[in-house]
């Protein structure tokens, strides 16, 4: 999907640039808003489709070579 690698880099980057994986990026997000934020509610709905985008992403990165 064309949305891949972006998901892929918003997922992965903190709000502060830090490297996250998708799992610790998901905390942050659900620890930063709180459980009842409409912004944490999207994402809880959007995860699985999030992470299977990073998951892709990474399987692409992985077979390019370098």
């Amino acid at each position: 999907m064309s949305s891949d690698a972006l998901w892929y880099a918003d997922m992965t980057t903190g709000p502060n640039g830090q490297d996250f994986t998708v799992m610790e990026r998901l905390a942050e997000i659900r620890e930063r808003y709180g459980p009842d934020d409409l912004v944490t509610r999207f994402w809880k709905k959007a995860e699985p489709a999030l992470i299977e985008a990073v998951r892709r992403t990474q399987a692409r990165a992985a077979t390019q070579p370098m």
